[in-house]
């Protein structure tokens, strides 16, 4: 998928993304968690149906929600595709979000 096809909606604590997660991408997602992490939002809730690639630099940003700003907080993982459970498997960060309604 092309970064064209990439997509944020944010929706109070909610980011939704659609497209490809990776290196061209995660500056888009860090731009769109940066107003929630200055307020402290928690949860806050990442929807990724519309996501089939997770590369690490997609991956950094999400613990970067869960880490960033002045505290640790609850991410809701949101519909993720099976590869991306299976990055968050195998990078042993699995158990630091909250993964609901995987594909």
């Amino acid at each position: 998928m092309s970064e064209d096809l990439f997509e944020i909606a944010v929706e109070g604590d909610t980011i939704s993304i659609t497209g490809d997660l990776d290196a061209h991408t995660a500056p888009q997602l860090d731009a769109a968690l940066d107003p929630l992490l200055e307020r402290g939002a928690d949860p806050i809730v990442l929807h990724m149906a519309g996501v089939k690639f997770v590369d690490s630099s997609g991956l950094r940003c999400m613990i970067r929600a869960r880490h960033g700003g002045d505290g640790e907080r609850s991410v809701v993982i949101d519909q993720p595709s099976s590869a991306t459970v299976r990055l968050l498997e195998i990078t042993g960060m699995l158990d630091q979000f909250t993964v609901r309604g995987a594909q």
